[in-house]
């Protein structure tokens, strides 16, 4: 009986999931890690900025949850949440995961005298 316990209790504490307590996920532009990009949360003054790497980690609140602003001069500003579902079915996240997750910025383009590059 106790073995059947011990196993039970051991069975239920590895099926909890651990809250993360970052946001954190490296951003790209053409295959290359982008530096000093400035990540911060949505309705927040709360940032951090990507190393050499293009890694960021970025501190979470316990309780909530908030979709990530990506800015860097010469870069279009994006936006990612930081949870979604698809067709109302799986919850999925974004750079809360275990595995790291990675965005790649684009470039802004500016017209020239014979229209877009």
């Amino acid at each position: 009986m106790r073995i059947i316990f011990l196993l039970v209790s051991i069975l239920i504490i590895s099926s909890c999931r651990t809250k993360p307590k970052f946001y954190r996920g490296y951003v790209f532009y053409d295959k290359k890690p982008l530096l000093n990009v400035i990540v911060r949360k949505d309705n927040l003054n709360e940032s951090t900025q990507t190393d050499s790497t293009g890694f960021f980690k970025l501190p979470k609140e316990p309780n909530s949850i908030h979709s990530l602003i990506f800015e860097k001069t010469g870069f279009i500003t994006d936006t990612i949440p930081s949870v979604w579902t698809q067709h109302g079915e799986k919850v999925n996240y974004t750079f809360l995961n275990k595995t790291i997750d990675t965005i790649f910025l684009r470039k802004i383009t500016l017209p020239n005298k014979d229209g877009y590059k």
